[in-house]
Order: structure tokens, then C-alpha cells, then sequence
């Protein structure tokens, strides 16, 4: 069983190696711990009901097909 909760973005599916909250990294550490992590991309979440704002660490799937219900 796959144990990661995963992301669609940009018409890509990605898990989420890492969920940071934002004021918890520094900007120019970013890129260090996207290398690091070994991550795809990285995208800034916002939680609507506590107004916290969240990195989130993306790996590719890069073969996976979703199938239509």
C-alpha cells in the first residue's frame, strides 16, 4: 500500500515527500532542500482556516495513468 498522500499539479501527479511550514525554512534553503529531499518541484500551500502557509515538497509519478471512475 502506498503510504503517501499525493498532489496533482499542473496535469502531473506528485506525492508530497515533505510538508514544511513555511516561516520554518528560510527562502534561500529552498533549493538546498528540494536537492537534498530529492524533489521535483515545490509549492506553497495556505490553509484557509488557520492561515498557515505550507511548502510542500513534490516528487513525480512520472508512469502513473489515472483511470476514469
Amino acid at each position: 500500500m502506498f503510504c503517501k498522500e499525493l498532489f496533482n499539479f499542473q496535469d502531473k501527479l506528485y506525492f508530497i515527500e515533505r510538508k514544511v511550514r513555511d516561516k520554518h525554512v528560510k527562502p534561500e534553503f529552498i533549493d538546498d532542500l528540494k536537492k537534498y529531499w530529492g524533489c521535483d518541484n515545490v509549492v506553497r500551500q495556505m490553509n484557509q482556516q488557520t492561515n498557515d502557509n505550507f511548502l510542500l515538497f513534490l516528487v513525480e509519478i512520472p508512469e502513473a495513468e489515472i483511470l476514469p471512475d
